[in-house]
């Protein structure tokens, strides 16, 4: 974990193979996604790439930080990834247990029945990531550090 936060940009940079690999693997499995009266038919496919795409920027923004030899907060980088370690289990859970349809196959798992109140609480720490990540990054690049 030390190794991690001391170049956390490696991390990021690690995980777009697997979320492009997870893509191809998923590939036209449409996601049903109901916002009150709004329907949304987004393939699995696209998230993925999109998810890489993001992290890309997180690992390009780290990677800034070290090419300017501003170092950021070892706590604050911590929390991030860990944030984000969090928000990606039930999502990665979800895709994994998707059949061709876009539905979800029934597995003995205990959280299957509330899955759409964890995605929602795993959006919701996403969130907060970000708002980590920016706080880290700006404070970071702004503050002069010997």
């Amino acid at each position: 974990m030390n190794s991690i936060i001391k170049k956390p940009h490696l991390f990021f940079f690690w995980l777009i193979p697997i979320f492009i690999l997870l893509g191809l693997l998923k590939r036209d499995i449409p996601i049903d996604i109901n916002i009150s009266y709004i329907h949304y038919l987004i393939n699995v496919d696209f998230w993925c790439y999109i998810t890489a795409v993001y992290f890309g920027l997180m690992g390009i923004n780290y990677l800034s930080l070290h090419w300017a030899k501003k170092h950021p907060n070892n706590w604050l980088t911590s929390a991030h990834i860990i944030l984000q370690v969090a928000c990606l289990i039930p999502y990665l859970i979800s895709v994994f247990n998707l059949d061709k349809s876009g539905n979800l196959i029934y597995t003995n798992l205990p959280f299957q029945e509330n899955l759409n109140i964890i995605l929602l609480v795993a959006f919701f720490i996403f969130l907060i990531s970000i708002l980590i990540h920016l706080i880290n990054f700006f404070t970071s690049l702004l503050l002069k550090r010997d």
